[in-house]
């Protein structure tokens, strides 16, 4: 007599996700399969094309950001001179003012003539320092534009803001659908039952109860 095979029968119903494919597309004819069976491989299928669509949107927002950041720092540049500016007095530390720097009045010369104004200087600068610094096209102090790097941690950001609102919001439409077919299952659950528990307790057929 042949042994019996060991060997693991292949899934009847396929890969999961050919499964909820055909199920969602209504070619799943299995007679056990319900209505609310197949809006959940719909609502499967849902979320995962929402979660691809967020991430989507996340990199191209950030992608389109970081694009406009770089024209708008050329720009800029074009519109930098570097300058020397000589200290009038010590530095003084202000509050707000970033960790190791601090203001000092200043004079620097420009196409224009000289100016003098409050400059940003490393924090102990003293007074008659020579100080590097940015000025625009009328000689007032500006700063530099932003460097690559900080321009993409920042475009990277958004996106970052981007994909948790759209994940936020695919999250709760999931959930409040979740929830109508649950409650639609259990409906149906129950007419079902209402339908069989009488002939399945037998109480369609005690005798002297009035019941058919």
């Amino acid at each position: 007599m042949p042994a019996a095979s060991t060997s693991p029968r292949p899934s009847e119903g396929g890969h999961p996700l050919r499964r909820h494919l055909r199920r969602a597309a209504g070619l799943d004819h299995n007679p056990l399969c319900r209505r609310t069976d197949r809006a959940r491989s719909r609502l499967l299928l849902g979320a995962v094309l929402l979660a691809v669509l967020s991430v989507v949107a996340a990199l191209v927002t950030a992608q389109v950001l970081l694009n406009d950041m770089r024209a708008d720092a050329r720009r800029t540049a074009e519109h930098r001179h570097r300058a020397t500016a000589t200290t009038l007095a010590a530095a003084v530390g202000t509050p707000g003012q970033s960790l190791g720097t601090a203001q000092a009045r200043a004079t620097w010369a420009t196409a224009g003539g000289d100016r003098t104004g409050t400059v940003r200087v490393p924090s102990g600068t003293p007074e008659g320092a020579k100080v590097p610094l940015w000025v625009d096209d009328a000689g007032a102090p500006a700063g530099l534009p932003l460097r690559d790097d900080q321009m993409a941690v920042s475009a990277a950001g958004y996106g970052l803001i981007v994909l948790a609102g759209a994940g936020t919001l695919s999250a709760v439409l999931l959930v409040l659908r979740r929830g109508i077919l649950d409650h639609r299952a259990a409906a149906a659950w129950d007419d079902d039952w209402n339908l069989v528990e009488p002939r399945w307790s037998g109480r369609t057929n005690r005798p002297g109860t009035g019941e058919n």
